[in-house]
């Protein structure tokens, strides 16, 4: 435990790094503690300072109590970031004394829980959890599960229902901290199981036991559903440069998900290289079986053994095989197999599961050396010598561990080191070319200030090359052109953004900068109006413009379901709800808003083009249909042509798609950026 904590103190004094900055500086939530319903009932994400768009296409996540603990330290300190991290380094500290206590309990050997703390103390994998404050939901539901499986792990004898019951309590709390704790139930029962010693307990106690354990999950689910505005997980597809493998065909979901094994496993035994994303590019489903995939297929096939071996042998199952069971029950929520998450991989999900592989190696580690180095062994004579050799590893681990805890000091440190690391990456790049953004407005000196942007567009174009439909990175070209002073370049790569997605709001705000768009400085006058005459339906329409031109959904949203009382057939009011609707991803209410407008005005070309771009992914004939009637209103436009080319593609006619784009392709300049975007998804469509 001291250990632990000594490797991660350095992070006391670091700042608010990578989510922090939307989950903690940018987020309004913390400064309400006594709000229950805005702690315990909201979405993660929620009112945080990302954009909507960007929140919708992440995972919806319910993690309650991580927030209650975020908002309790600015409660305490405010915005200041060493509270927050002492809490982390604490609970890592916390973690390592109850794995050693865990070990003991699950193999009644010192010597191998020892080994195994001492690894989850000091290894690199756990860095990312632990230095980056939002890290903290990943190291307070190990602790709580960790506490939970000792609680219902008795030294002696079985555990009654009131044993259970307690440990029951801790998991919940672990599954309020963090989803992948809904692993408990099968883990919990596995661990009663390995410590267990025949006669086994008849049927019925196994059935009164798992039935307390899983009794808790109806209503955190309901609660869930309710937080999450009626959705248990997305509606819309994950974003493909956190996750590559959200397109992904079947094969290659596949060879995919070996790679990612793959991942972890290197981190486990070679944490050399480490980075906070794995995403496109490092990840790549379309470069078929790679030596990573190899390296992952071999680990599947040694746990599989490992789980064979549990099953063959389960009235007493060796504690090997045992393990393995409980690696793979805590791995399958991240492993991207059956369900895919917001991310391929990354290194703060792996907190949890190393607590049993780190075990397992630990078990490998005593039963090579109690077998060859005890008396009687052939490396008998060397055993001194592999002992310093096995503390120079321990070391090893720790400094390695210590240097990484300083990359994450602050955000330009972490994406200066991850762009060498992974120049690969497409959201590594971005990241560090918005952080060289943000420095070079704060600069006085011309020179300076120009040096900067132009590094910046450097790694702006090279996530480009590596994804040329990247739209977040296409969105911070068209925010640097414009502060280049580049104003026609500013242009063309704002609207390449729309054309693939009708409602980015970054994109959105430079054109609205470029039209000398006043609508921020307007919203308090016309907030002001709408408070002296609330009943004014022309007013609301104002502000509601207003608050969609800022990137405000929400807001506007409010303000049109107002209008909508007063003026309920306001076609222009149903119009911009269904667009704040679609920029807050929920696809229903928006497909319902627009078709309200269709019903009054069938041939609004921007309604057909915008339902086309809202319902590729979830009702892809319907949104042929909508495409191709946008595309007859408007035949000389650019987006009508793009969104029937998804359209034909959602709906697997790639042909027609591939000879569409071809059509756009031969209309664009040579020098408009949309040329790029164009080329790569007739690539795509063609592979």
């Amino acid at each position: 435990m001291l250990l632990g904590l000594l490797v991660f103190v350095p992070s006391i004094g670091h700042d608010f790094t990578y989510d922090d900055i939307p989950l903690i500086v940018e987020n309004p939530r913390l400064a309400r503690l006594t709000d229950w319903r805005a702690i315990w009932l909201s979405n993660w994400w929620e009112a945080t300072g990302a954009s909507a768009d960007v929140n919708a296409r992440r995972d919806p996540l319910y993690r309650p109590l991580t927030l209650f603990s975020l908002a309790l330290n600015y409660a305490v300190g405010g915005l200041r970031p060493a509270g927050y991290h002492l809490v982390n380094v604490l609970l890592h500290g916390a973690a390592c004394a109850l794995v050693w206590l865990l070990v003991r309990r699950l193999s009644g050997d010192t010597a191998l829980a020892a080994l195994a703390a001492l690894l989850f103390a000091v290894h690199p994998v756990h860095v990312e959890a632990v230095a980056n404050v939002v890290g903290r939901a990943e190291v307070l539901a190990t602790v709580l599960l960790l506490a939970g499986l000792l609680v219902l792990l008795p030294p002696d004898g079985r555990p009654g229902p009131l044993r259970v019951a307690g440990a029951t309590a801790l998991f919940v709390a672990a599954l309020l901290a963090k989803e992948t704790a809904v692993s408990y139930a099968p883990i919990a029962l596995l661990a009663l199981y390995l410590v267990g010693t025949p006669p086994r307990p008849p049927f019925r106690w196994w059935l009164v036991r798992a039935a307390i354990l899983l009794a808790p999950l109806a209503p955190y689910f309901a609660a869930r559903h309710a937080a999450l505005g009626g959705r248990l997980f997305r509606t819309t597809p994950g974003g493909v440069a956190l996750n590559p493998l959200v397109l992904a065909t079947p094969a290659e979901r596949v060879t995919g998900a070996l790679e990612v094994l793959g991942h972890y496993t290197r981190l486990v035994f070679l944490p050399d290289r480490l980075a906070s994303d794995y995403g496109l590019a490092v990840i790549d489903p379309r470069a078929g079986f790679t030596p990573m995939a190899a390296l992952g297929l071999v680990t599947a096939a040694a746990l599989a053994t490992g789980a064979g071996v549990a099953l063959y042998r389960w009235r007493r199952p060796p504690l090997a095989a045992g393990l393995t069971l409980l690696l793979l029950a805590s791995y399958a929520l991240i492993s991207n197999t059956v369900l895919l998450i917001g991310v391929a991989v990354a290194e703060r999900l792996f907190y949890w599961s190393s607590v049993f592989a780190l075990t397992l190696v630990a078990l490998g580690v005593l039963k090579v050396w109690r077998t060859h180095c005890g008396p009687g062994g052939r490396l008998v004579d060397s055993a001194r010598l592999l002992r310093l050799l096995g503390g120079l590893l321990v070391v090893g681990l720790a400094a390695r561990s210590a240097v990484r805890v300083l990359d994450w000091r602050n955000n330009l440190t972490l994406l200066a080191q991850d762009v060498q690391t992974v120049p690969q990456s497409v959201h590594v790049n971005k990241n560090y070319a918005v952080v060289l953004m943000q420095l070079a407005v704060n600069l006085t000196e011309a020179r300076d200030r120009d040096q900067l942007l132009a590094q910046a567009a450097g790694y702006l174009d090279t996530a480009l090359r590596i994804n040329p439909v990247y739209t977040d990175a296409l969105a911070m070209r068209a925010q640097l052109a414009l502060l280049q002073g580049d104003s026609d370049r500013a242009w063309l790569y704002a609207e390449s953004v729309l054309q693939l997605d009708p409602f980015d709001a970054d994109a959105r705000a430079v054109l609205a900068r470029l039209r000398g768009d006043s609508s921020a400085r307007r919203i308090p006058a016309l907030r002001a109006d709408v408070g002296t005459r609330p009943a004014d339906p022309e007013l609301r329409r104002k502000l509601a413009a207003a608050l969609l031109q800022n990137g405000e959904p929400r807001a506007a949203r409010a303000e049109l379901e107002e209008l909508l009382h007063i003026a309920p057939d306001d076609v222009d009011a149903w119009r911009m709800l269904g667009e704040a609707l679609t920029l807050l991803r929920e696809v229903p209410a928006a497909r319902a808003a627009f078709e309200r407008v269709l019903a009054r005005q069938p041939d609004d070309w921007t309604v057909h083009s915008n339902l086309a771009a809202l319902l590729a992914a979830t009702d892809p004939a319907a949104a042929l249909r909508h495409a191709e009637r946008a595309r007859s209103l408007r035949p000389d436009d650019l987006r009508t042509a793009v969104n029937l080319a998804e359209a034909y593609a959602a709906n697997r006619r790639r042909a027609e798609a591939v000879r569409l784009y071809r059509q756009i392709l031969g209309g664009l300049d040579e020098d408009d950026p949309f040329r790029n975007v164009v080329a790569a998804r007739i690539a795509e469509l063609e592979r």
